[in-house]
């Protein structure tokens, strides 16, 4: 046994101190002798006797608990087993995520030295497993030799931090495992890994948990482009560059697209994000945005775009907290091609909402001022707005609201009047075939909407805009109206069951999806880490996805069905589409998620509030090989101590109280 501290083993000098105390309590007093009295015997030999016994039992057990005590804190380690009938089962759990790279990958050397010397004073025959983040598994073994070399050979990924369902995986790999249970994280500490993690969802086990802080200082110079998107019917694009630092700092912003090149110089005030309009007056098929700036972390000083072709596009959606709201989303989401955020309409003053190509807003409540002006500025700007109208509609204020006093201009296709129940179900009579919305089934439109009934719907007056459909008792159902460079479609009902069936056949999601691809534009970039769907060619029985370093991964598409796959690394990633008649190309942009460079750190009082009744040690990184020797060799060694020392202590205190309880009984029996 040897000891990481053993410069308090001095202190076992410190036993001596009960020992020096009991002999000079132990003075002889000069003995009176009088007549009256001499003839009483004070005491029995065997009180004195006892008495002797008790000072010696009391003086062994601080003794005893004086070297516990000091021999806990000397930290004793131990690399054999120390409980022997124990299996020891150790879980690692790694960030590889894109942070671990900042500083010259010293964060990542920090995680990959501090993993050897973790399993380095593992006892023999210990069960470890690793798991990191970015989903990789080495699944248990015994042979600490070959999880270190796997471990080694990993480099850092460029993916988000994903702590929370790595932990989770570990607890759930060790709930059925008996004996002695050992969690180490080993991370950078960085707060927005944190902010949403959540310990409800663990599994009701208790482990030990040691995590290890392998990341940088703190407070250093960052820059990360948070997003580029193009300005709906412009030839510009919008740049965000958020500041993490507590500095300003003013660098350089560099285009690079399709022979296309400009630099320019912006200046990004401390902890700010800010936007610079970018114009292009090319088409461009990809576009590349990059800091010049030599701050700790370059894997997010890169974005890319990419036009769209077939992939994934983003529309925004906010209104009531109902089934109407469900209906629109699971519509617009069933082809596979269009992510939707969902918002409160209240949220929407904080939103740039000119990276959506659609705005869905399904019977909201009043929209307040501010809000309304940043839509009408979206729609003109070339923005499509797709607007349900239901039950939480204020006739009268839906009309004031969306006329501009001063040109004296209604917004929006129609006015109000009010709400229409219909004693009959109402059916659609007439559709503007000819339109886009409608064009791909022409004529046959009217007859797949035969079935569809209305029980109300809202009545208008003021029409403005083009009717694109009627019902037979001839109200208008859908308006279009064109703003600016962009397009309105107001519906006069909300999709509720209540109002309506329309929702429910499958034309409504057909004819949703076609109103998001109306717009043409640059897909809404994805992240490294997500999953990517593209649709091709029906007749394709092969697709290769051929990933920005120009690796090519095969996929047998037998089923001829929409292809996924998640992209591990930022750029611009192809999937081609192999048929008879040739091939199909589909692109898109990968980045890396922009919150990685906020390299703020966690404190660890935040992280023992999240994990409550568990108990967490900590590892700082500039004493990692002595401290992880003893939370891994000694750790339960110096417990064992500790716990005799405590057994010792309240042992002492209920014998002083025996005795001195004894004492008082023989003093009034004499």
């Amino acid at each position: 046994m040897g000891f990481l501290q053993p410069i308090f083993l001095w202190g076992l000098l410190g036993i001596g101190i009960p020992v020096l105390i009991h002999l000079f309590s132990r003075r002889k007093s000069i003995p009176y002798y009088f007549s009256a009295i001499k003839f009483i015997k004070l005491t029995q030999k065997k009180t004195i006797r006892r008495q002797k016994l008790e000072e010696i039992l009391v003086l062994a057990l601080r003794t005893v608990l004086i070297a516990c005590l000091f021999l806990a804190v000397a930290q004793p380690v131990s690399k054999k087993a120390f409980f022997s009938g124990k299996e020891s089962w150790v879980v690692l759990v790694l960030d590889d995520s894109a942070s671990m790279s900042a500083s010259m990958e010293i964060p990542w050397s920090n995680l990959k030295k501090a993993s050897e010397q973790i399993l380095a004073t593992l006892k023999k025959g210990t069960h470890v497993a690793a798991i990191f983040t970015s989903g990789r598994l080495i699944p248990f073994s015994t042979s600490c030799q070959e999880i270190a070399k796997q471990i080694r050979e990993n480099p850092a990924g460029f993916h988000g931090n994903t702590l929370q369902p790595a932990i989770e995986q570990a607890f759930s790999m060790l709930e059925k495992r008996f004996g002695y249970q050992k969690i180490f994280i080993v991370t950078d500490m960085q707060k927005t890994a944190w902010e949403k993690f959540s310990s409800s969802e663990f599994k009701k086990i208790n482990p030990n948990i040691t995590i290890v802080d392998a990341g940088d200082e703190e407070n250093q110079t960052n820059l990360t482009i948070k997003d580029f998107y193009p300005l709906p019917g412009k030839n510009s694009y919008i740049c965000e560059i958020a500041n993490w630092s507590k500095q300003e700092i003013t660098t350089e912003l560099k285009i690079t697209a399709d022979g296309f090149e400009t630099i320019k110089s912006v200046t990004i005030p401390e902890r700010k994000t800010t936007e610079i309009e970018i114009k292009i007056d090319r088409d461009c098929q990809t576009i590349k945005a990059e800091i010049l700036h030599p701050d700790v972390l370059k894997v997010d000083n890169i974005f890319y775009l990419q036009k769209e072709t077939v992939g994934q596009k983003r529309v925004l959606l906010a209104g009531s907290e109902d089934s109407s709201l469900s209906y629109t989303r699971s519509s617009v989401e069933s082809a596979g091609t269009i992510l939707v955020d969902t918002k409160n309409i209240n949220e929407l003053y904080d939103v740039t909402l000119e990276k959506y190509r659609t705005i869905l807003l399904v019977n909201p409540q009043r929209i307040e001022t501010k809000i309304r002006q940043k839509i009408i500025d979206y729609v003109n700007g070339g923005g499509t707005l797709v607007y349900f109208l239901g039950d939480r509609i204020a006739y009268e204020d839906f009309n004031s609201d969306w006329l501009s006093s001063e040109k004296n201009e209604f917004f929006m296709p129609v006015k109000i009047t009010g709400k229409s129940e219909f004693s009959k179900a109402a059916r659609i009579a007439w559709v503007a075939t000819a339109h886009p919305l409608f064009s791909e089934f022409g004529d046959r439109t009217v007859d797949f909407l035969k079935t569809t009934r209305f029980n109300e719907c809202l009545s208008v007056k003021e029409i403005t805009g083009d009717i694109l459909m009627k019902l037979d008792n001839g109200y208008p159902l859908l308006c279009e109206k064109r703003r600016g460079k962009g397009k309105i479609f107001l519906f006069m009902f909300t999709p509720q069951q209540s109002w309506t069936n329309f929702q429910t056949k499958p034309f409504f999601p057909v004819m949703m999806t076609v109103m998001v691809e109306s717009l043409s534009g640059f897909t809404y970039p994805t992240s490294v880490g997500d999953a990517v769907m593209v649709k091709g060619s029906e007749n394709a029985d092969v697709v290769n996805i051929v990933n920005p370093q120009k690796e090519t991964i095969t996929i047998t598409n037998k089923e001829k069905t929409a292809v996924s796959y998640i992209p591990d690394i930022p750029g611009i990633w192809t999937s081609i589409f192999s048929t008879r008649e040739g091939q199909q190309k589909h692109i898109i942009a990968v980045n890396v998620p922009y919150l990685e460079g906020n390299l703020s750190k966690i404190s660890r009082g935040e992280i023992r509030s999240i994990f409550r009744k568990t108990h967490i040690g900590f590892v700082n990184k500039d004493r990692m090989e002595k401290i992880i020797l003893a939370e891994t060799a000694g750790g339960q060694m110096m417990m064992f101590f500790l716990e005799i020392a405590l057994a010792i202590l309240i042992a002492e205190l209920i014998l002083s109280n025996i005795f001195v309880f004894l004492k008082e009984k023989g003093s009034k029996n004499v």
